[in-house]
Parts: C-alpha cells; sequence; structure tokens
C-alpha cells in the first residue's frame, strides 16, 4: 500500500465545508489501496466545531499536528473576544463596520497574501521533514482554501521532488468573495503570481467544477473534476415522515448574496393571497446565516415563522435535510456565478427531499439537478416559478401532512466512496508517471 500525505488546514474537531472533503477520501482511500496521512493544525481558527466528526476518523490513520500563527486571536483579543472562532466566507463582509474593522479588514486583504492562513506555512514545513523521516511518502496533496497551504506545497515540491496534487474546492483569484474585499493592485498582482506558480508546478490538479478546470487549463493540463458529494452512511431514516408544519429548509451557511428578495416576497404573497396558512409555515436556518438576510425577513409577516439555529453536528444538520418539505438551495450571485457547484447539493439529492433551486438556469448545478429528473433551477428573478414550486408541495403536504420523498435515482457516482476511486486514480498516475 502507498502513502499519500494530505496536507489540509481545515480537520475535525472543526466545522466546516472544507474538513467534509478530505475526511470523507481518507475515510476510503485504503479500500483503493492508498494510505492516508493528515497533516494539519492544532488548534486552527474555525466558524465552528463539530466534536461528532472525529467519529469519521479511522483509528489507523496518523494525523499530524502542529501549532501555528493565527492573527484571527489578536483580531478577537483586540474585540473583546476570548475564542478564536472567524466568520465564514462573506457571512459579515456587508455589514456597517467601524472603523477599526475597516482597518483590519484592510490589513487581512493585502498584509496577509493569499489568505490570513499563511502564518502556518513554516510549521507545516517543519513538520513535513518530520513525517518523511518517519514514513516512505510516495504523493501528496494540499487542499485549499485557505490557499497559502498551496504555497507549503510548492516548497515540497521544490526540496523533495515528490509528485504533488493540488486540490481547489474554490477558485483561487476569481473566488467571488475577492470583489468585497478591499485588495490593492498590488495584492492582486501577488496573488495572480502565487496562483500561477502553483497550477504550473503541480503535477496534477483536482478541483471541485468544471468552470473552475477551464479557468485553470492555461496553466495545467493534467486538471480532473472531482465534486464534493454524500456520503451514504449519513443518509438515515429516510421514510414518509408526518410533519406538523410545513417545513422549507436552508442548512449551511448562508451569505449575504443568497438572499434573494424574490424568494421572501413570493412565500409573503401566498400567505397574503390566503394561498398558505401562516400557521402551516415553518422557515428554519441551520447554520451561519447572513445578518442582513435575517433582517430582511423580518421585515415580512414571515417573520412569526421563523426560526434559526445557529450550529448543529453534521448529522444533524443532515436530518434537518431528510426531514424538510422543500429544500432552499440557491447559488450565491457573482460574476461567477455559473460556474458555482456547491457541496451542499450532493447530500441535497441523496436526502430525497423536493428542492426549490434558485440560481443560474444554464449553470454547472443546474445541469447536475436536471440530470435526476428534480424540479428545475429557477431564475433569481423568477417569482412566478418559485411561487409554483411552493405551492406545489405545500398542495402535497396539506393533504395528509406527510413529506414528499422523491423516488430514489442512481446518484452513486457522487458518493464519497466512489469519488475516492476518481482522487485514487489521479494518485495513481501521478505516482507511476514519476517512477
Amino acid at each position: 500500500m502507498k502513502n499519500v500525505l494530505i496536507i489540509t488546514y481545515y480537520w475535525p474537531p472543526g466545522s466546516s465545508p472544507g474538513v467534509q472533503r478530505y475526511l470523507k477520501f481518507s475515510k476510503y482511500l485504503k479500500d483503493y489501496n492508498w494510505n492516508p496521512i493528515i497533516l494539519t493544525v492544532e488548534n486552527g481558527a474555525h466558524p465552528s466545531y463539530d466534536e461528532t466528526l472525529l467519529n469519521d476518523i479511522n483509528k489507523e490513520t496518523n494525523v499530524y499536528k502542529t501549532k501555528t500563527r493565527e492573527p484571527f486571536k489578536i483580531y478577537n483579543f483586540l474585540k473583546g473576544k476570548k475564542s478564536n472562532n472567524i466568520s465564514m466566507g462573506m457571512i459579515g463582509l456587508n455589514e456597517k463596520k467601524s472603523l477599526f474593522q475597516k482597518l483590519s479588514l484592510f490589513i487581512r486583504a493585502n498584509f496577509f497574501i493569499p489568505d490570513a492562513r499563511k502564518g502556518w506555512l513554516k510549521y507545516a514545513l517543519k513538520e513535513v521533514d518530520t513525517i518523511l523521516k518517519e514514513n516512505k511518502i510516495d504523493a501528496f496533496i494540499t487542499t485549499g482554501p485557505p490557499m497559502s497551504v498551496h504555497l507549503i506545497g510548492l516548497e515540497i515540491k521544490r526540496k523533495y521532488k515528490i509528485p504533488w496534487v493540488s486540490d481547489f474546492r474554490d477558485p483561487w483569484t476569481s473566488v467571488y468573495y475577492n470583489e468585497y474585499l478591499p485588495r490593492t493592485k498590488r495584492t492582486k498582482k501577488i496573488d495572480k503570481m502565487y496562483e500561477d506558480s502553483v497550477l504550473s508546478n503541480s503535477d496534477s490538479v483536482v478541483v471541485v467544477a468544471n468552470g473552475m478546470k477551464q479557468e485553470f487549463s492555461d496553466r495545467n493540463k493534467s486538471i480532473d473534476v472531482i465534486y464534493n458529494g454524500y456520503d451514504m452512511s449519513d443518509i438515515k431514516n429516510i421514510n414518509n415522515l408526518h410533519t406538523d408544519k410545513f417545513t422549507m429548509s436552508y442548512v449551511g451557511n448562508f451569505k449575504p448574496n443568497q438572499n434573494i428578495y424574490n424568494l421572501w416576497e413570493g412565500l409573503e404573497e401566498l400567505v397574503n393571497e390566503d394561498k398558505i396558512d401562516i400557521n402551516d409555515l415553518l422557515i428554519e436556518f441551520t447554520g451561519n446565516v447572513d445578518a442582513g438576510t435575517i433582517d430582511y425577513i423580518k421585515t415580512k409577516k414571515i417573520k412569526s415563522q421563523l426560526i434559526i439555529n445557529d450550529f448543529s453536528s453534521h448529522d444533524v444538520a443532515v436530518s434537518k435535510m431528510i426531514n424538510s418539505n422543500l429544500l432552499i438551495f440557491v447559488i450565491p450571485k457573482s460574476k461567477t456565478q455559473k460556474l458555482i457547484v456547491t457541496g451542499k447539493l450532493f447530500e441535497y439529492l441523496a436526502s430525497l427531499s423536493p428542492i426549490l433551486s434558485i440560481g443560474p438556469i444554464d449553470g454547472e448545478a443546474s445541469h447536475i439537478i436536471n440530470k435526476f429528473n428534480r424540479d428545475k433551477m429557477l431564475s433569481y428573478d423568477d417569482k412566478e416559478g418559485i411561487k409554483k414550486t411552493i405551492m406545489c408541495y405545500y398542495s402535497l403536504w396539506k393533504k395528509n401532512h406527510n413529506k414528499f420523498i422523491h423516488k430514489k435515482s442512481d446518484i452513486s457516482n457522487f458518493s464519497r466512496f466512489k469519488l475516492t476511486g476518481n482522487l485514487a486514480e489521479v494518485l495513481n498516475k501521478v505516482y507511476y508517471e514519476k517512477n
């Protein structure tokens, strides 16, 4: 069995979308004759923590942890916070800021290139030396964000010539939240230089969407798309549930550019038109939610039916998906919105719950949804289409208060087990090309 070193900032008990991808890959890699060895941080900055994720780590997996230097600790200290937690993605970027917060954001955007986790670099490289003395490493993977993890990969590649796979869960310089950061021309130039260097020096590149493959293809010709998927062991107890309320659910981090006014206005109109009894309704968010979205909903009559669950463990979050009468799925509005495929989509599909999908109708996520004969993606401005979908599933629920469940379709190609096999093929490719 060959050994692969996986360098990831995000790892349990930290909880974020970035944790799931390599937690699940490492769970199944041994089935494909690759033994994962993990390098991560000891006490990183995470938006939340989920101890239950530790159960997915194989007891035989060797996990190395190092300290790191985190500017978030200083930032939170100056704000009077004791925690090392951070907000997720764009959450809070649109909120009104104090002079101190504006200055902090400018420093974060321009003094920590490519990101504020670059303080891990020297500690990680020192630990790599130890790992290589204790193990024969046949290939290694870096995964970002944070993109500074790939700079660790550049140095390992230069020093040891080990086959390298760089994995991108998001675009780098073109990621949508960069539009909201006060980045200087100098910052953008340096960031692009790092991106070009990583892409051109990687033996192979893995991305989570075809749009990213197209974007990166001018700098590397060996690029594979391996989507985020679902783990069937997480999907439990799907049956004809009886629900007291018609529950519309969003599970995950809800960002400001996902706040689609037509959704809330359409729902409000259905209530005002007496097509939906407001007492039947429950609007439930589970995860970090943009404050502006909450404030907007609170201007509506439907505010009385709103519930916010700030955080739930992953197993509870999946249960929320399964128990929902109608899941809300919104592609963030941005210049690259057609290219976005969020990891949540595959767990949504696996739950067999109906999905109200809103986003670019000609985007990659829309094409995936269409493959499985689910309700089509609706454009951001299609209020009537949104109302029609809500009414369809509300009417079905109203008959007997049972949740509608889609027929099972073969989505096994998106299972974590099958996707790990795709990653093993990439590792085999780079290994045998060098040996």
